[in-house]
């Protein structure tokens, strides 16, 4: 037995002795079965984890396509927002939003929105409306503003017990819808998409479109009947506020001061160390563009003064030279003006001149008369339309000829583009805001219920088929009326906007997080304003009391330190 062979026996004898099997000897073979074993157990690992994985993304592809009309009916019945404990579904929130921005857009586009370069076909979620909040979050105040008082109006509406028939309204309200839709080539039910949200359908907006004819029906029978102003109200609102009403008569001659077009004598000097002369040639050697003279403030005083006595020398002739201005209103008088034409101590024959330094004139002023213009307002049925106007008016003179069949011809011929008015009727219409044309006709002095006309303004496409009703009230009665009413309506819906508990569940509004953000910044500001000033108090507080202990504001004069009242007694 050679040597490593009897250490080999002799380390397995140790093993055994001490309880432990002898190790077995590994071969090539055992180990080539072990491979085969584990790679029969990976490949079983890898069938079964693909097993899964098939299952797992089976699973996730039926979620992504059920969730889509999980989306859909969490839409039409979930809750987006709450309002006084009433549900608001998206589809709900959508049609009030649409409506809310649809108008505003309307309303204020050309005069604010064009002016400040909102991009109506971008992301308004992303276009700011003030420092921080956007325009989206602007509308979407505003929606939640009228979804509170819609709501609330409505349940004051129930508890009254007011009723009123939808029926016809709702379907002179999808006839428009259809109209509108033809006239833009798309179908109903893009069209209704387009207007009121990506999931609105005729069936979807039924109940809110229903909801609102409810509400205004409500409004114009209940509310305006209640908060309408009494005629002594009228009466004494007037008379707080006559200026705003009443009209003046007066002559006016205007005249300009002649401001002298290149330097004279009262020119302020020329620096001869300023580069370039005025009308010089450009750089190019082309000739550059002539800078108008700016008189100087010696010339315009010297021109102004001059003004000044032409003026004053027709002042007592200005009925002769002067233009008569009559019916005026004070909102469409130059404001430099105002004043004095207003003065309630101003009497027939007044005179007076009135500087414009701005312009650089005077205006020459002779006063005739002040006044209420008791112009009535009138009722009328009109169509405005593109069609041969003749021949509507030849129709119903050939029908019925009365006002119900003149209303029915306004609804057949009625373009819904221009026109929302059912059977064209039109009630306590003023003279300020119609055509001339129109406005000649409608104001004539000896028109009578009944007329008709066909009127076609100079230069306009529309033509206006016209019948008669009614005078109405007078223009400053109803205007006064409509002021006190707006008010008192605006109050109103803003109590009930006030009053709704509005709860938004799923942080869908972000202008109320902005809100409340700012809310908190600020009560932190005034807390933290307050601790600063109690420490400031308490510092102020605390000197006071220690001059007040050693009973005296300044040390002895014996340089000892001491403060004490005794000492400074004693006089050492």
């Amino acid at each position: 037995m050679s040597k490593r062979e009897k250490q080999n026996a002799s380390q397995s004898a140790e093993k055994q002795e001490g309880g432990q099997k002898p190790e077995k000897i590994v071969t090539r073979y055992d180990r080539r079965m072990q491979r085969r074993k584990e790679q029969k157990q990976k490949e079983l690992r890898d069938k079964r984890m693909g097993q899964i994985i098939g299952a797992v993304l089976a699973v996730a592809l039926v979620c992504v396509v059920a969730s889509f009309p999980v989306r859909t009916w969490m839409n039409l019945n979930g809750t987006y927002i709450q309002v006084n404990g009433d549900k608001v579904t998206k589809v709900e929130y959508d049609y009030n939003y649409n409506l809310v921005s649809n108008s505003f857009i309307s309303q204020y586009y050309t005069t604010y929105l064009y002016y400040f370069g909102v991009d109506l076909s971008g992301d308004l979620s992303k276009q700011m409306y003030s420092d921080t909040l956007t325009w989206k979050d602007h509308f979407d105040e505003l929606t939640v503003e009228r979804l509170a008082q819609n709501k609330s109006m409505m349940k004051e509406a129930k508890e009254a017990g007011f009723a009123h028939d939808t029926d016809q309204e709702y379907a002179d309200f999808m006839e428009d819808l259809k109209d509108a839709a033809e006239t833009e080539g798309m179908s109903l039910k893009n069209y209704i998409q387009q207007m009121y949200g990506a999931y609105a359908t005729e069936s979807r907006i039924k109940p809110y479109v229903e909801e609102g004819i409810y509400l205004s029906a409500y409004n114009g029978e209940v509310l305006e009947e209640r908060y309408a102003p009494s005629d002594e109200e009228i009466q004494e609102y007037y008379e707080s506020n006559k200026a705003n009403y009443d009209s003046v008569d007066y002559y006016l001659h205007t005249v300009n001061a002649e401001l002298p077009t290149e330097p004279t004598e009262l020119a302020d000097p020329v620096d001869e160390n300023e580069d370039g002369e005025e009308g010089s040639d450009g750089e190019d050697g082309s000739a550059g563009e002539e800078t108008p003279y700016q008189p100087s403030e010696a010339e315009i005083a010297a021109a102004m003064e001059a003004a000044k006595n032409a003026a004053e020398a027709v002042e007592k002739k200005v009925e002769t030279v002067g233009e008569l201005n009559t019916n005026m209103k004070k909102a469409s008088i130059t404001y430099s003006l105002q004043s004095w034409l207003f003065d309630e101590e101003r009497k027939a024959g007044d005179t007076t001149v009135i500087e414009d330094a701005t312009s650089h004139r005077y205006y020459v002023l002779g006063f005739e008369d002040r006044y209420l213009d008791k112009a009535r307002s009138a009722d009328a049925r009109i169509l405005m339309t593109k069609e041969d106007g003749q021949a509507v008016l030849d129709e119903w003179k050939n029908g019925a000829a009365t006002e119900e069949s003149f209303a029915e011809i306004c609804d057949k011929y009625r373009d819904p583009a221009v026109s929302t008015a059912k059977g064209g009727l039109y009630e306590a219409l003023v003279s300020g805001n119609m055509e001339e044309e129109l406005k000649v006709w409608v104001f004539d002095e000896g028109r009578k219920a009944g007329d008709t006309a066909v009127i076609t303004p100079e230069g306009s496409e529309y033509t206006y088929v016209a019948y008669y009703i009614a005078p109405n009230e007078e223009e400053w009665y109803l205007s006064i009326r409509q002021t006190l009413l707006n008010e008192r309506l605006t109050e109103y819906m803003e109590g009930l906007a006030e009053n709704a508990d509005v709860k938004d569940p799923k942080g869908n509004l972000n202008f109320r997080k902005v809100q409340e953000e700012a809310a908190k910044a600020q009560l932190d500001k005034q807390d933290g304003s307050g601790e600063n000033q109690s420490a400031e108090d308490g510092s102020e507080d605390s000197s006071s009391e220690g001059s007040d202990m050693d009973g005296s504001a300044e040390p002895s004069g014996d340089g000892d330190g001491s403060a004490s009242g005794e000492g400074s007694a004693s006089g050492e």
